[in-house]
C-alpha cells in the first residue's frame, strides 16, 4: 500500500509539470498575456494601496488655499533645484514607480515564459517529428462513427449563451487528475472511441486513487456488438456500446490493460481480433453510469464537476497539424474537409477561456487530448473553440462519464 501511495504521489508531481507546460504553451498560442495567477504574485505590494488619482475636490478655506499655494512654490523650487527637499515622496510618484515596477514584472514573465515554452516545443519536437512522418496512417484511420442515435431530437451545439459567466478556474479549469493519464498511441487502428473511452474510465480512477490501468482492446471489441463472434471488416466504433454493456454487466467485465494488451498494428478482415486472449475475460473495471451531452451549457457543468466528456466530431484540415489551437476560422483557409475525415473521437478535459480578438469563436475553448501520440497539437492536448466543435461535432451525443468501479 504505500509503495503504491508513493508511486501516485511521484506521479501527480511529474505530471503537474507537464500540465504546467501545457496550460501554459496553450494559453500563449491563444494570444493571451503572462497567466494572471503568476504575474499578481509579483506585483509590488505599494502599487495595490495607493488611491486613485481623481478623488473629489473640496471647497479649500482662505488658510488652506494659502498653505497649498506654499505647497505648490516649494514644490516648484525643489524642482528647479533651488532648495532640498525632505519631503517623503508624493504618494502619486509611488504610483508611477509601482507601475512602472509592474509592466517590468510583465516583461520579465512575458519573456520567462516564452523562453519555457520554447525549451518544453524542444522537448516535444522529436515526438513530434515522427507524428508528421507517420500522420497518413491517422489520417487512414478516421472513420464514419457508427450512430448511437436512438430517435430523440439532437439538437445543435450553439455557444455558450450571454448570460453564462466563465466562474470556475477563471482563466482556465482542468478536471481532476486529467494529467495522470498518459498520453497514448492508437497505431494504425481505427480505435480512437475505445481509446477516449479508457482515457475516462482511468481519470475517474485516478480521482478515486486508482492506478489501474483499463483495455482498450477489449473496450474496441466491447463497442462492436457485431464483431464479436466473428470476425468483420468494418473500421470503427462508438463508446456507449461498451459503457453499456458494462452497466448492464452483474459484475466487473472490463479488464485491465495487463491482462488484455493492445495490438497497434491492424489485422485485415478482422477488427476486433477475436478470439481475445484468456486475460480480456478478466474483468476488473465496471462503469456504473454516464451521461448523454446534449447542450453547451451541460458540456461546461460537466466538466465543471471533474467529468470527462467523450466527443465525435468530423476532422477539418487543421485539426492535423495544429500546434495546439484549432479554431473554426482556421479551417475555413484550405477548404472545410479533409477526404479522409469521416470522424474521430477524442476526450474532453477543461476549458480556457478565449481573448477578444477570439470572441467569433465563443467564450472558451474546450481542452482535448487525443491518441496520436504527444507529437500532435501541444504533447498530445489542444484547445477547441466553442465554434469549431458547434460545427463539425457528428450526430452522436457526447459522453459524460460519471461514475466507474475497479478490483
Amino acid at each position: 500500500m504505500k509503495i503504491l501511495i508513493f508511486i501516485l504521489i511521484l506521479s501527480s508531481s511529474i505530471n503537474a509539470s507537464e500540465e504546467k507546460e501545457v496550460i501554459a504553451t496553450l494559453w500563449q498560442e491563444l494570444g493571451h498575456p503572462p497567466l494572471k495567477q503568476k504575474i499578481n504574485n509579483e506585483i509590488p505590494s505599494k502599487v495595490t494601496n495607493i488611491p486613485k488619482q481623481k478623488e473629489i475636490k473640496k471647497e479649500l478655506s482662505p488658510g488652506q488655499k494659502k498653505i497649498e499655494e506654499i505647497k505648490a512654490r516649494n514644490r516648484r523650487l525643489i524642482r528647479e533645484k533651488k532648495v532640498e527637499s525632505h519631503a517623503s515622496t508624493n504618494i502619486y510618484d509611488l504610483k508611477t514607480q509601482g507601475l512602472s515596477r509592474y509592466k517590468k514584472v510583465v516583461r520579465n514573465t512575458l519573456t520567462e515564459q516564452k523562453n519555457e515554452i520554447k525549451k518544453t516545443r524542444a522537448k516535444w519536437k522529436e515526438s513530434r517529428d515522427k507524428f508528421l512522418r507517420n500522420l497518413s496512417n491517422y489520417k487512414e484511420n478516421t472513420f464514419e462513427i457508427q450512430s448511437a442515435y436512438t430517435g430523440e431530437t439532437q439538437p445543435k451545439l450553439n455557444l455558450l449563451p450571454e448570460n453564462v459567466t466563465l466562474t470556475k478556474g477563471s482563466d482556465y479549469y482542468v478536471i481532476k487528475n486529467a494529467f495522470n493519464i498518459e498520453v497514448k498511441d492508437q497505431g494504425k487502428r481505427p480505435t480512437c472511441s475505445a481509446f477516449a473511452g479508457a482515457s475516462a474510465i482511468e481519470i475517474l480512477l485516478r480521482q478515486s486513487q486508482s492506478s489501474t490501468s483499463v483495455s482498450e482492446q477489449y473496450l474496441y471489441w466491447s463497442s462492436k456488438p457485431y464483431c464479436q463472434t466473428s470476425p468483420c471488416s468494418r473500421k470503427g466504433s462508438w463508446i456507449s456500446f461498451a459503457y453499456d454493456k458494462s452497466i448492464s454487466a452483474k459484475g466487473f467485465d472490463i479488464p485491465n490493460a495487463k491482462d488484455c494488451p493492445y495490438n497497434a498494428s491492424s489485422l485485415p478482415g478482422n477488427e476486433t481480433q477475436i478470439p481475445l486472449q484468456n486475460g480480456c475475460r478478466n474483468g476488473k473495471i465496471k462503469v456504473d453510469n454516464y451521461k448523454k451531452i446534449k447542450s453547451s451549457t451541460a458540456l461546461y457543468q460537466s466538466l465543471n464537476n471533474d467529468n470527462p466528456v467523450i466527443i465525435g466530431v468530423k476532422l477539418s484540415p487543421n485539426f492535423y497539424t495544429t500546434s495546439g489551437i484549432i479554431t473554426y476560422q482556421d479551417s475555413l483557409v484550405n477548404g472545410k474537409m479533409d477526404q479522409h475525415a469521416n470522424g474521430h473521437a477524442l476526450l474532453l478535459i477543461g476549458h480556457m477561456k478565449l481573448p477578444k480578438k477570439l470572441n467569433t469563436e465563443g467564450k472558451l475553448c474546450y481542452l482535448a487530448v487525443n491518441s496520436w501520440t504527444k507529437g500532435w497539437g501541444a504533447g498530445g492536448y489542444a484547445c477547441i473553440t466553442e465554434k469549431w466543435l458547434s460545427k463539425y461535432k457528428v450526430a452522436n451525443p457526447f459522453m459524460a462519464l460519471t461514475k466507474v468501479r475497479s478490483i
